[in-house]
């Protein structure tokens, strides 16, 4: 990725020409939701909006070109899982298996967080792009001067940033100290005998490139957004268990969850709701499975007597 200068080289790498980039930036400059279409999410949950914005057909297909042409060949640390070929929640949560001490923490409100200033700067600065090349990256990448959720590159693009700045540098300190560091696109897990020290590591790492780790819990309070498990707790990394050191596992409480799950499914009346509730419970007990064989037998019969078709 290393000294891409040529606006031109750029376009080649995409299958278009420089000038139809630089005209897509130009509309993009004029009205910035032109090439965009949105929508918003409920969680319902947590009662958490999530804000999508859709690239239109051109640019999401010039934005797949970037990702896979430009930045997954990127050499990412070996501490990156998040959207990375071949790696998933589960080879993230691996490292932390049978630890002492595990932490995790992630960065709030990541993605509309990460600037677009930050990404232009460092495509410069470490990866040495050319003025025009960065800009127009940076232009097609980002939107409202920040990540757009929804886009396919917003992953790749804070891999890329993350991955000198966070990775590599506190994974120079775990190692000093004798402990392990993973990332899942925000979230960062450490683990070993006494990790702590790596919460000021990460937090400084982050500050670097313009993130906090910080959730505000009142006007001049704050409160830090990280979590610090012993071995006599369940540990959790990326939604699995790991403190037996045969594999991860998944915690006694969402098990209950699929449980409850299923019984509510039991007591809606046929139509559309029933068999929505129905498929959802279907695939958490196929990845189940993967994980605890037994449970998931045990629930896939109850899931039979109560909702059986």
């Amino acid at each position: 990725m290393k000294g891409m200068v040529s606006a031109r080289d750029f376009a080649r790498r995409l299958g278009t020409t420089a000038d139809r980039l630089r005209e897509l930036a130009r509309d993009l400059d004029r009205s910035k939701y032109s090439h965009y279409r949105f929508w918003s999410e409920i969680n319902k949950k947590t009662g958490k909006v999530r804000h999508f914005r859709i690239p239109d057909p051109e640019l999401m297909d010039l934005q797949r070109k970037i990702k896979d042409n430009v930045l997954g060949k990127v050499d990412l640390a070996d501490a990156a899982h998040g959207g990375v070929r071949g790696r998933s929640p589960y080879t993230n949560a691996l490292p932390h298996l049978g630890q002492a001490c595990v932490i995790t923490l992630d960065v709030r409100q990541f993605f509309p967080r990460v600037r677009h200033y930050v990404v232009r700067n460092m495509l410069r600065r470490e990866y040495g792009y050319g003025r025009e090349v960065a800009h127009l990256l940076t232009r097609l990448t980002t939107l409202d001067g920040q990540l757009p959720q929804g886009s396919p590159t917003s992953t790749a693009v804070a891999n890329v940033l993350l991955t000198n700045a966070v990775d590599a540098a506190v994974s120079v300190k775990a190692r000093r100290i004798g402990a392990k560091n993973t990332r899942f696109v925000d979230d960062l897990a450490f683990s070993g005998r006494n990790p702590r020290s790596l919460i000021n590591d990460a937090a400084r790492a982050l500050s670097a490139v313009r993130l906090p780790i910080w959730r505000k819990k009142a006007k001049f309070q704050s409160k830090p957004k990280f979590k610090i498990t012993p071995r006599s707790k369940p540990q959790e990394v990326t939604g699995l268990v790991v403190n037996c050191v045969t594999g991860p596992s998944i915690s006694r409480k969402k098990r209950d969850g699929i449980k409850a799950a299923i019984f509510q499914a039991a007591t809606l009346p046929a139509g559309v709701d029933r068999a929505m509730a129905i498929n959802s419970i279907r695939g958490r007990l196929i990845h189940l499975r993967r994980f605890n064989p037994g449970s998931a037998v045990r629930l896939q019969k109850y899931f039979v007597r109560l909702c059986a078709e």
